[in-house]
């Protein structure tokens, strides 16, 4: 099975990584910038991965340009979620049988692939893997985590893409409906992301501060009650001891926002707390995350995007 990595960043170079030392063939879809035409010299670079060493792992194609690439069963979107419609000219690569994989943060990015692909091809998921990018090819491991994944449209069995997955070597878990997956994801991202991109700090440096832990439980809350009035009923206890052992599992991981905010990045601040605040019923309520959007979204203007 060829797999296509649709947004070859941090993350997007881990797993690609991870699946070509699991024997998995791998392509990149790639915006024009310094990191493709780094994949296209060098290949993905991985400094001080798990075994402790730094390894190369070479993308048998990686392109701007679609019609470059190979017919793909599986693609694995990773692009931010303001970039989900420029992978529309993949969906020539897609197999018959093929499946689009998101593993995007935030809401909405379902529902745009959803449009481009239908919903009987198209599978969510959550990955906790930790991975920050130090150069254009050159990425940090920042922990290995898990995947959580399955099919969009209730009903669908695609068990067999977790299998496949798991057994290129990642850990994955199947669900039959991954929306709760989403949600948990998403009160995470609203603590973690949030908070790191506004103070600085690594996973594992959040985890000791008690200013950081009080925000991000604050955060979280909040996120909760949000997906609590969409329908999607969790347990606070239950997301915090997860989100406690993500920052432990991913110490030395920079967050994503973090890694926008130092390389004046858009960040993806609408589709994390943003979605939490389509939830709100009127201006006063999540003061928490109302606040947080609100300095974001000023960085990201003052920064011009």
């Amino acid at each position: 099975m060829i797999v296509t990595i649709a947004g070859c960043g941090a993350l997007g170079s881990l797993l690609a990584a991870r699946l070509i030392e699991g024997g998995v063939q791998i392509q990149a879809f790639q915006r024009k910038g310094p990191q493709l035409e780094a994949l296209k010299r060098n290949g993905i670079t991985i400094e001080a991965d798990r075994t402790g060493t730094t390894r190369n792992f070479r993308l048998m194609t990686v392109s701007d340009d679609a019609s470059e690439l190979r017919p793909s069963r599986l693609i694995i979107v990773l692009v931010k979620s303001y970039n989900t419609e420029e992978i529309y000219p993949v969906r020539h690569i897609l197999e018959e049988d093929g499946v689009v994989l998101t593993l995007q943060n935030g809401l909405g990015n379902t529902e745009r692939l959803v449009r481009i692909f239908g919903d009987a091809k198209v599978a969510v998921g959550v990955a906790t893997y930790g991975a920050y990018r130090i150069s254009p090819g050159v990425i940090g491991w920042g922990g290995d985590g898990y995947i959580f994944l399955g099919p969009w449209k209730r009903g669908l069995d695609m068990s067999y893409i977790g299998d496949f997955l798991k057994d290129a070597g990642l850990d994955v878990i199947y669900m039959e409906d991954p929306r709760l997956a989403i949600w948990k994801k998403l009160a995470i991202n609203a603590m973690v992301n949030t908070t790191a991109a506004l103070t600085g700090m690594k996973n594992g440096e959040m985890l000791v501060n008690p200013l950081a832990l009080e925000m991000m439980k604050r955060l979280g809350k909040e996120a909760i009650e949000a997906a609590s009035r969409a329908g999607v009923h969790l347990d606070f206890d239950e997301v915090w001891a997860m989100h406690l052992e993500n920052l432990e599992r991913t110490a030395g991981n920079k967050p994503s926002m973090l890694q926008d905010i130092e390389a004046k990045r858009q960040t993806e601040i609408d589709a994390i707390s943003g979605g939490v605040l389509k939830y709100s019923r009127d201006d006063e309520e999540f003061p928490y995350t109302r606040s947080v959007y609100a300095l974001l979204k000023a960085i990201d203007t003052y920064k011009g995007y």
